[in-house]
């Protein structure tokens, strides 16, 4: 971890460092100026007094921030660098060697930019050589085509005259096929009428022969039923004469009952000699004889009726067994049967011969169409066979191998001319070039590399997390990302996360998306990264504005009467360049940012816009300046700065510049630690340890 934050902080301490070194050499040469440097004694810049006096003397270049209320950064602070979406390699298509590199490292560029030129001379003759060889090829074949055209000419006359005989014979036998196929149908129409009338007619026949069996059934139904009724009327008639007859024998034998009675009757009034009972008995026999003599001599009437009605009925039996109704239905049946029979025969009669009509007429046709097929197939071959003649003039070999000649020597020449293109390298891409593989004078092979870009939009960093905190990242997530070498804070999103797991870091990759609108981050920068806001806000101060000393974390403010102020602070929580201060500091205060490494209580100050911390009063300075055991609230005892020969500067000397032959070892430790904190750091580092960028631990 002392490591990582050592990595983090190098450049801004290279940059403090030098600010420190300038400062001293000023301050040397004012005091030189001024009657000699007197030996300051160890913790203060030269006493109490001379300081006070080199104090008055002038002013301290300094860099403030006003303070104010800020968003809390999760705390939770993962590193890494700037890196590219993709990297592309740009090689070269062809071998030769490299006469111009366009760009140079750290260069922008867009897509389609020159970026380096290939000695192209020998393409350039093979490119000649090759236009004279599709010269002579496309002479060849233009020969070709015009040997070609005759024999494609007469090809094409022949093959006309053998279509027309094609299109003669099909016209034939269309026609022929169609006379034939009418014949047929005629024929077929013809048997088609023919059967249907005989069917008709049959139809007809058994329709009749039908009506003759029914009306037959009817006759003899009616006989039978004429023939029972007589023999039935003759029985009852039979019966009724028998039962008149019966009646009138019973009434003859009462008659004669009553004149026996009656003659008995006068008998016995005889004997009695009664006049008046012998009258009254003979006119009573009288009476009775009379009635039977009549009774014999004339026949009853029901008798004489039933007698005639049987007389009739006998007639009318004998007329129904005589009845020739059913003889004359059986002969009308028996005639329509041999119409039915006739009619059938003819009907096999019409089929046999319409249909060898039919079949005639249809083996006509068949035998018609095989000629016209036979005609028409020869004419085919005839056509065909020309045709292929003009497909044989038209793809004679010479003409096909004319063209693939000439093709091949288009190709050829349109693969050197663009081989000779590719003697220009072009961007391919938007980017930044990171490395130039091949220089100018050294030749470079066929899909050599010579020049890489990375593309930086969208530019990200890639932070590496750890396995305890990865569940925590979501795509999407808003990110702050620092980067000290430009001393800038950007916002961002996670765009994606890494999958696997780095089994030496036992971290997960995170890139995340940069809002980088004036494109000022390059490949490799280092950054740090933790999540964008807490949800609360508090006093935030640059971590590089603390100083931790043995009294405790102090930090330098410019009061209004110009001069500095320490204030000793307490400190929460640490982002990668920020500390929260949760006590010393209140909104509105302008606190030291840069330059208070030099810096005493009550010193003089000088506030610049950032750039020009070089700039003081004095102006030019020359001389060699040693930095030895540090002011209170520079950074630690012992750093030794070599020799910080500045040269001959301009006017409030350029911030950044590294003093030549610096080399000392920077062994203290007060001014290398960070602030003591007062609680633990929310980036899980250890309480008050955490090592700034520079120290020798």
């Amino acid at each position: 971890m002392v490591m990582i934050r050592w990595m983090q902080n190098v450049s801004k301490k290279w940059l403090i460092t030098t600010i420190a070194i300038i400062a001293v050499i000023a301050v040397v040469g004012v005091t030189v100026l001024n009657g000699g440097l007197k030996k300051p004694t160890q913790g203060t810049a030269a006493g109490s007094g001379q300081g006070n006096q080199r104090a008055a003397a002038r002013q301290f270049a300094v860099e403030t921030q006003v303070v104010k209320m800020q968003e809390v950064t999760g705390g939770q602070v993962f590193t890494g660098s700037i890196t590219p979406q993709y990297t592309t390699n740009v090689s070269s298509r062809v071998a030769g060697r490299v006469t111009d590199v366009m760009v140079k490292v750290g260069d922008v560029v867009k897509v389609g930019q020159p970026l380096a030129k290939i000695d192209t001379s020998t393409l350039e003759q093979q490119v000649a050589a090759s236009q004279a060889s599709v010269a002579v090829s496309a002479a060849q074949y233009q020969k070709a085509q015009s040997d070609q055209a005759s024999g494609l000419a007469t090809a094409e006359k022949q093959l006309a005259v053998q279509q027309a005989n094609l299109n003669k014979a099909l016209m034939d036998q269309q026609n022929t096929v169609a006379a034939a196929k009418q014949q047929v149908a005629l024929s077929q129409a013809n048997y088609n009428k023919a059967l249907s009338d005989q069917q008709n007619a049959i139809a007809t026949a058994k329709q009749q022969v039908a009506i003759s069996q029914q009306n037959l059934t009817n006759q003899i139904n009616t006989y039978n039923q004429n023939l029972t009724t007589a023999q039935n009327t003759l029985s009852a008639q039979q019966d009724t004469l028998q039962g008149q007859q019966n009646t009138s024998s019973n009434s003859t034998s009462s008659l004669q009952l009553a004149v026996q009675q009656a003659a008995l009757a006068y008998t016995q009034a005889l004997s009695k000699g009664v006049k008046t009972d012998i009258d009254t008995a003979l006119a009573k026999l009288q009476a009775a004889e009379l009635s039977y003599d009549q009774a014999q001599q004339t026949p009853s009437t029901s008798v004489i009726t039933a007698q005639s009605a049987l007389t009739k009925a006998q007639a009318d039996l004998a007329s129904a067994q005589s009845s020739t109704i059913v003889q004359t239905a059986q002969e009308q049946l028996n005639r329509d049967l041999l119409a039915l029979t006739t009619a059938q025969n003819n009907l096999q009669i019409i089929q046999d011969s319409n249909q060898q009509s039919l079949q005639k007429d249809q083996l006509s046709l068949a035998s018609t169409q095989a000629a016209q097929d036979t005609n028409l197939n020869v004419t085919k071959a005839q056509v065909a066979s020309s045709e292929q003649a003009l497909v044989n003039a038209k793809a004679t070999d010479s003409l096909t191998v004319s063209s693939a000649q000439y093709q091949q020597a288009q190709v050829a020449l349109k693969n050197l001319q663009e081989q000779l293109q590719d003697g220009v390298l072009n961007a391919p891409l938007d980017g930044v070039v990171t490395a130039i593989g091949t220089p100018v004078g050294q030749n470079v092979a066929n899909n050599g590399n010579l020049i890489t870009i990375a593309t930086m939009d969208p530019v990200q960093a890639t932070v590496n997390v750890s396995e305890a905190n990865i569940g925590k990242m979501k795509v999407g997530m808003a990110m702050k990302v620092d980067v000290p070498t430009l001393g800038k804070s950007y916002d961002g999103t996670i765009a994606s996360i890494h999958p696997t797991l780095d089994s030496v870091t036992k971290s997960y990759g995170v890139d995340i998306k940069i809002n980088d609108p004036k494109h000022e981050l390059l490949p490799g920068m280092f950054a740090s990264s933790s999540t964008k806001s807490e949800g609360r806000k508090a006093i935030m101060v640059p971590a590089d504005a603390v100083l931790s000393q043995p009294s405790g974390n102090a930090v330098f403010i410019v009061g209004q009467d110009g001069r500095a102020k320490k204030v000793t602070v307490k400190v929460g929580t640490l982002t990668s360049a920020m500390f929260e201060i949760t006590s010393g500091l209140k909104e509105g205060d302008e606190v030291v940012v840069k330059g208070q490494e030099l810096l005493s209580d009550k010193a003089a100050v000088q506030v610049v816009q950032p750039g020009q911390e070089g700039k003081t009063q004095q102006g030019q300075g020359q001389g060699q300046g040693q930095q030895g055991q540090g002011q209170q609230g520079q950074r630690p005892q012992g750093q030794q700065g070599g020799q910080g020969q500045q040269g001959q500067g301009q006017q409030g000397g350029q911030q950044g510049q590294r003093p030549q032959g610096q080399g000392g070892q920077q062994s203290g430790q007060e001014g290398n630690q960070r602030p003591q904190q007062g609680q633990n750091p929310a980036n899980g580092g250890a309480q008050g340890q955490g090592a700034r960028a520079g120290g020798g631990q």
